[in-house]
């Protein structure tokens, strides 16, 4: 699903590449972590293979197609779990997913079923302001599946969560794997590596 060859990025304006030479294969329906301390380059590698960050050096290809010459519709195919997620903070966690839906061409996921499965049924018509930061963490999960992608990319996933919300997210994240999704997580946590990734 993603292949990875001699990556090298330096962010503009730094004297030192950020990830130096990487190379990594993903398999489809494996779930790939990306383990170490803040700043190590997790995240960036991250967001190259989103298609946030350009200029990169080396070879990125998604599922046999050079990354910088996929189109658009390589969005609709993938679903973000940034660490620190952005959502409307006057809008219902039900209202921002409903907002987010709209975004997509493709067929979405029922919102509703979506907060029930992460515990969120009774908080669907609360402000997102009035979220705690694990209320925030699994509604960005929602958001993650939305558009029910072949990759999901998880930055941190389980940052914030107690750990009863933790176990749940991981479970969750093992049902992605079992139907076949590819998941990408970035983590500084051995537990979560260790429990869930490939």
């Amino acid at each position: 699903m993603i292949y990875v060859e001699n990556l090298t990025y330096r962010y503009p304006n730094e004297t030192k590449d950020t990830i130096h030479d990487i190379s990594f294969e993903v398999a489809r329906g494996e779930i790939f972590g990306f383990l170490g301390p803040s700043g190590a380059g997790k995240s960036t590698t991250q967001n190259i293979l989103i298609g946030i960050l350009k200029g990169y050096q080396g070879k990125v290809q998604i599922n046999q197609q050079e990354l910088d010459q996929l189109s658009a519709d390589y969005y609709e195919r993938i679903g973000v779990g940034f660490e620190f997620p952005n959502f409307y903070q006057k809008f219902t966690g039900l209202e921002n997913l409903q907002f987010f839906s709209k975004l997509y061409k493709s067929k979405t996921q029922n919102p509703k079923k979506l907060l029930k499965i992460v515990g969120l049924t009774d908080a669907a018509h609360v402000r997102f302001s009035n979220y705690s930061k694990g209320m925030k963490m699994r509604l960005n999960f929602c958001r993650v599946l939305l558009n029910n992608p072949d990759i999901l990319f998880l930055d941190e996933p389980t940052s914030g969560l107690d750990p009863v919300n933790a176990k749940k997210l991981r479970e969750l994240i093992l049902m992605e794997r079992e139907k076949g999704k590819t998941v990408i997580i970035t983590t500084h946590s051995m537990d979560t590596a260790d429990k869930i990734c490939d």
